[in-house]
């Protein structure tokens, strides 16, 4: 039953019949949206931010949201008590002047995004304004970035600024030597030009699924990478794990900057092959996608040597 609904979550007849219904939501979510009042950044605006001000990022999500609030669990995260209670604390405690937290912008503007996503969010943010109230209450009155500036190439209108954000993006490692702590399967900046400008790259291989069973060892290997490091001032760690990702980047985010980067090497590869809408990659985990935790792990022999832990 369960793999039954997740086929009709992801099947694109069901996602447009989705679309089409969400439309009813546009008058309710203009509505709390104003009552809401949120302030946040722009995509392009939040790459500007993140990039002049040196600022580490924690994104929460709709993912992020189910767990925290609805104590349900995501399709490559389960339920979990302690990450719902970690979730809740980053909110709680994310007035660190060197970590931003991160919101959908469509929680207060959707006027650049494509129509499904449009409709996505009026949907979401009508049933779910009340989980948003309580986030806006918890962090207060601080600038808040845009989560979805990793989304930009499925989720904007407007290619030229796509490709904008992108190249801007890029800017945040360039000349830097980075960590990239990953799921298995996520191969980040493997077979596309995303990594080119970087100094130096290491990796730490996490489980792809339920990556936060295995947080106490990602952070001792972390912990390990920044100790060995003579100076954190070029230094910046990128973490694509889901949920878990938005706890470790609110940790180590005053130590050295840390970017929870979500799904942008799995967007980016869309663009690369041509589209700007999800499409299944068969040398990548995707989550979202049917069988998308079917993939071709790569041979590439720098990539295996950049891993310097692997946690199964």
């Amino acid at each position: 039953m369960n793999k039954m609904l997740i086929f009709l979550k992801k099947n694109k007849i069901t996602q447009s019949i989705l679309t089409c219904s969400r439309v009813i939501y546009f008058l309710p979510y203009k509505f709390y949206v104003r009552k809401l009042g949120l302030k946040i950044a722009s995509p392009e605006e939040s790459v500007q931010m993140i990039i002049s001000d040196r600022l580490s990022v924690a994104r929460f999500g709709d993912g992020e949201f189910n767990l925290a609030f609805r104590h349900r669990g995501i399709g490559f995260q389960e339920y979990n008590n302690g990450l719902a209670k970690q979730l809740l604390e980053v909110m709680m405690g994310s007035k660190k002047s060197a970590v931003a937290v991160a919101l959908p912008h469509g929680y207060c503007n959707t006027s650049e995004d494509r129509f499904k996503t449009k409709v996505f969010w009026w949907s979401y943010v009508v049933r779910n304004q009340s989980y948003i109230r309580r986030f806006q209450n918890s962090v207060g009155k601080q600038k808040i970035l845009d989560t979805n500036f990793t989304r930009v190439i499925t989720e904007l209108k407007n290619k030229d600024k796509i490709l904008l954000i992108i190249e801007n993006i890029k800017g945040i490692w360039k000349n830097k030597s980075i960590l990239i702590v990953e799921g298995s399967g996520t191969q980040f900046g493997i077979g596309n030009d995303l990594l080119v400008k970087a100094a130096h790259i290491s990796r730490i291989i996490a489980p792809a699924e339920n990556a936060y069973t295995k947080i106490n060892e990602i952070r001792q290997e972390i912990n390990g990478f920044i100790n060995s490091q003579q100076s954190l001032e070029d230094v910046v760690v990128l973490i694509a794990l889901g949920p878990t990702a938005t706890v470790l980047a609110y940790e180590f985010g005053e130590i050295v900057q840390t970017i929870d980067i979500g799904h942008f090497d799995l967007q980016y590869e869309y663009l690369v092959n041509g589209s700007y809408d999800r499409i299944k990659l068969n040398n990548r985990y995707d989550n979202e996608m049917i069988n998308g935790a079917s993939f071709l792990p790569s041979q590439n022999k720098k990539y295996q040597s950049e891993i310097i832990a692997l946690i199964n």
